[in-house]
């Protein structure tokens, strides 16, 4: 996965090399239970104290004591079972909470957002585009590396076992399994898919649109006119959809991109499906449809050193009926003169109940929301969700759902990664009140170097780490424990 902004930025920022350091959280309080008490960072002077939703009978009433400055404060638990307090405090106090109603009556110390995050746990190739966990591996996608990189993950630090090597110049961006055994690769620059096994590392097939030497790939099949800037891979029903910005040699649309639709059985050539807009991107199966997300063209005025996008370009979602491999619907999204930097958007997550999508946005730290029931936009440039901010560069380039609904953000510019609850769309959820400081500037926001936090995985099987991350310009990967904030139930 990648916008095609990041490719100038990295022409920018290339000399930047953000994670030359580790650095790795304190060690603060490990909860045990649903009430909590969090703090940004070990040098906070306020510290909340609560439980999130569920952890309590709504309109109890709850007692907090500091127990070391004897501040003590009340409140009532909200409709949903959560409540909080803040307290100005260090985060050595301890705290006491009582809920009679509830027979809760614990102690607890200040556990620390920053503690919960690992950083440059593991040195990735150069430009890694993606992340993707499958059972206990993580498989790291490095475009100009051509390779994968495949990471045991149930080890502290992860531990590299292998890599699966494509031809040189390929520029994989995408990955996307078939099964256990296989997975499909999309290769930008190559204008190529490859099919790797993924037991013994190895390139067994590409399917490209011109011959030549494709070593170490085992088997070549040409589909001429197949391929132009493949950008995102995802399979469905039986066959693999390819998305295909269609870019000049400036990275600049010629035209509208296209999807690729491929036998998964043969990989055969079986159809070009053309897109309503510029610059198709990302693409993500659901229920057996094709969301692909066309993200329009944003340029950089050299003079002023801004990025905008261009209102003659067209972004939308073209949602493809893998039956018939026709566009059924498309959801379009409008620019806005009012938050010019919303545009852009990126691939598209839906909720664990397939009833809502969320798409970052290639420039402005906000999402989009999409009604994926009905195909209408509900959450435009017109009114985005606001992470940080609507007129600043902090491009939201990945989203990630866990099952219980709490979507992870990752934020490209600012070097952290946001947490929203998609049950109400509110963001810095207790207790996560406020992103990860997931690289410099999440240290030190007005640092002049950064990491670019570039895509997040979400492993769902009760181990811990469970966020992985990796970083676009320092190449690195990191994780977060979020059990050290919040344990499981």
């Amino acid at each position: 996965m990648r916008f095609f902004i990041v490719i100038f930025i990295l022409g920018i920022w290339g000399f930047i090399i953000g994670g030359c350091q580790t650095s790795d959280g304190g060690s603060g309080f490990i909860p045990t239970g649903r009430i909590v008490a969090v703090a940004e960072r070990n040098s906070s002077d306020t510290v909340q104290v609560g439980g999130p939703r569920g952890s309590a009978t709504p309109g109890a009433f709850v007692e907090i004591t500091n127990l070391d400055t004897s501040d003590f404060e009340t409140t009532t638990v909200e409709d949903d079972g959560s409540f909080s307090v803040e307290f100005d405090a260090s985060t050595e106090d301890i705290f006491r909470v009582v809920i009679e109603e509830d027979g809760i009556d614990e102690t607890i110390g200040v556990s620390i957002l920053r503690d919960a995050v690992a950083r440059n746990i593991a040195q990735l190739g150069s430009v890694p585009t993606e992340i993707v966990i499958r059972e206990e591996r993580a498989y790291v996608v490095n475009g100009f590396s051509d390779n994968i990189q495949v990471f045991d993950i149930n080890q502290t630090p992860p531990e590299q076992i292998g890599t699966i090597v494509l031809p040189p110049g390929s520029d994989p961006v995408a990955i996307a399994f078939l099964d256990d055994t296989h997975a499909y690769v999309a290769n930008m620059i190559g204008q190529s898919v490859a099919v790797v096994n993924v037991v013994t590392r190895q390139c067994e097939a590409i399917i490209a649109r011109t011959g030549g030497d494709f070593s170490p790939c085992q088997t070549v099949f040409i589909a001429v006119g197949a391929f132009e800037d493949p950008s995102g891979v995802a399979i469905a029903n039986g066959k693999v959809y390819v998305s295909n910005a269609n870019l000049d040699n400036f990275f600049d649309p010629i035209g509208n991109g296209f999807v690729t639709v491929i036998n998964a059985q043969t990989n055969q050539f079986v159809k070009r499906i053309d897109s309503t807009g510029q610059g198709t991107n990302e693409i993500t199966e659901l229920n057996g449809n094709i969301y692909s997300v066309n993200v329009g063209d944003t340029d950089f005025d050299t003079d002023t050193g801004d990025f905008f996008c261009d209102p003659a370009s067209i972004q939308s979602i073209d949602v493809i009926d893998t039956e018939s491999d026709d566009i059924a619907d498309s959801v379009f999204i409008p620019l806005s003169n009012q938050n010019p930097f919303a545009c852009s958007p990126n691939k598209l997550e839906p909720t664990p109940d397939g009833r809502f999508g969320y798409l970052g946005s290639g420039l402005a730290g906000v999402l989009f929301k999409v009604d994926l029931l009905n195909n209408t936009l509900i959450r435009g440039a017109d009114n985005p969700i606001v992470i940080t901010s609507t007129d600043a560069l902090d491009a939201t380039f990945d989203v990630e759902i866990r099952n219980d609904g709490l979507a992870f953000i990752a934020l490209f510019n600012s070097d952290q990664i946001a947490v929203m609850d998609t049950l109400d769309d509110s963001v810095n959820p207790f207790p996560f009140i406020a992103p990860f400081p997931a690289g410099l500037r999440g240290d030190n926001p007005n640092s002049q170097f950064f990491d670019g936090i570039q895509d997040i995985a979400i492993r769902e099987d009760g181990e811990f780490p469970d966020v992985f991350l990796i970083t676009g310009i320092s190449n690195q990967l990191g994780s977060i424990d979020t059990s050290l904030i919040l344990p499981p139930e």
